[in-house]
């Protein structure tokens, strides 16, 4: 491990140009760490998309997802997003972790991690001289040489190391019936704010409600209830963030008549009741 380093960081800011950019680079970095308190909350880290991938080179972390907790030994890299509930930190047992990361801001970065953790989940092995490691490594030498003098520059080096990453995911699992979960989603979207049963979309599909069932647990790795209401309180959390509707008027936007078990929903996913959520994300913003 290397122990004399500590700390090798670069935040990346650009004057606003007028011009929408999807995906912005916002730092990246290589890192060791041998104290317990490094630890990185993914609902307290403020409102705005933001992914963020890490790399293990020695040592070992940790991440919190769902209900598992995810070892990262060397070789192993994570992906995440912000806002999420997840928590990525050096366990007690590791005598320090070394890492390289890059996080990045913006709806199609969230998109490209999604569907990237979709195929490979939030953790995988890569080696050493795969592409996205290599990709990691040169845009932290791009920082490091100034190489990123503009913002159009710097989202172009974002684009590369997403598309790095999610060339990966795609050759290496390919996924299964790819046009049937586009199709759900899209229907999903759709009719987001009435309440949609396992036989609509079956009926949409044409397909009965069985095979439907079989075959979208086979392609997608979760049932038509877990993908809908995970899309759901994904919505949800992006017009907290975007809009002045109340939580009432949220709730039923999601297909949710009952403002109450909305809430009770997304508290369980997100660890914070709408209200919370948005009231902590205020504070982040003033």
């Amino acid at each position: 491990m290397t122990g004399s380093l500590q700390k090798e960081f670069y935040s990346l800011l650009f004057p606003k140009s007028g011009t929408r950019l999807h995906t912005m680079p916002v730092n990246c970095g290589h890192e060791f760490v041998d104290t317990p308190a490094y630890s990185w909350d993914g609902m307290q880290r403020g409102s705005h998309d933001l992914v963020i991938w890490q790399y293990t080179l020695a040592g070992q972390g940790a991440l919190d997802f769902g209900s598992r907790t995810i070892p990262l030994p060397p070789g192993t890299g994570f992906l995440v997003v912000v806002p999420e509930k997840h928590r990525y930190y050096l366990p007690e047992m590791s005598p320090g972790w070394e890492f390289v990361y890059a996080s990045f801001s913006g709806a199609e970065a969230v998109r490209i991690a999604e569907e990237c953790r979709r195929r490979r989940g939030p953790a995988a092995f890569y080696e050493p001289d795969s592409a996205p490691v290599q990709a990691v490594w040169q845009l932290l030498d791009m920082c490091r040489t100034k190489r990123l003098t503009d913002a159009c520059t710097a989202s172009s080096a974002a684009y590369s190391f997403l598309m790095q990453l999610l060339s990966a995911s795609v050759k290496e699992y390919p996924g299964n019936d790819e046009k049937l979960i586009n199709m759900v989603h899209e229907y999903c979207l759709k009719n987001i704010s009435r309440q949609i049963s396992v036989g609509d979309v079956a009926d949409f599909a044409g397909l009965s409600r069985w095979h439907f069932s079989r075959r979208f647990k086979e392609a997608c790795g979760k049932t038509l209830h877990d993908f809908l209401t995970e899309l759901k309180m994904r919505i949800a959390l992006r017009r907290l963030q975007s809009s002045r509707n109340s939580v009432k008027e949220i709730a039923a936007f999601c297909g949710y008549d009952d403002p109450s078990y909305f809430c009770k929903v997304f508290k369980r996913i997100y660890g914070n009741t709408p209200a919370e959520f948005r009231d902590c994300s205020a504070d982040k913003i003033q």
